[in-house]
């Protein structure tokens, strides 16, 4: 769905990346217990028919969060997708204060050029794989690598490491200019 409130996760995919490269994996459909958004299942292809006997959020959220650990998460977007993790530990009382750097907005100061920063154009832009849009483990992936490509810039810019970005994001804007 589109809300974090209103809507549950279907589908759940992480990956870890060490020197730009895919680790480890983690991917799963998710049971959200109630019907699928006729507009969600358009844009992710994911019907009712492919979750229903997937485990519930109460089951994947533990393993989800164990397959994270204390890392912090890196997302396209990240206030949305870990908005959805967010109210979902919410919703089963679990603790939930991760760490989180997001490639939309590092794309955005990193990679000026571009008119829009969807993740498959900045995708394209980096000259990365081309993934199946929309669906979890290969959104995570493809962040993944973005984030490795947009770290190197940053480093490249003197950023070495993730408290360094906010302060430097103002520096970063004028020399990508």
């Amino acid at each position: 769905g589109f809300s974090p409130i209103k809507n549950r996760i279907i589908e759940i995919g992480a990956v870890r990346v060490t020197d730009g490269k895919i680790v480890d994996k983690f991917s799963t459909f998710v049971n959200p217990e109630v019907p699928i958004p006729y507009d969600i299942e358009q844009l992710t292809s994911i019907n009712d028919g492919m979750v229903i006997s997937a485990p519930t959020i109460e089951e994947v959220l533990p393993e989800f969060l164990a397959f994270c650990g204390d890392r912090p998460l890196v997302a396209h977007n990240a206030d949305f997708d870990v908005g959805f993790v967010t109210a979902a530990c919410e919703r089963l009382g679990i603790p939930f204060t991760p760490t989180s750097a997001d490639t939309l907005i590092l794309s955005q100061n990193l990679l000026p050029q571009l008119s829009k920063f969807k993740l498959n154009i900045v995708s394209e832009a980096l000259s990365l794989p081309d993934f199946n849009h929309h669906r979890a483990a290969d959104d995570a992936v493809t962040c993944g690598l973005i984030m490795a490509k947009l770290a190197e810039m940053l480093k490249e810019k003197g950023v070495t490491r993730l408290q360094e970005i906010n302060a430097a994001m103002p520096e970063l804007r004028a020399k990508s200019q």
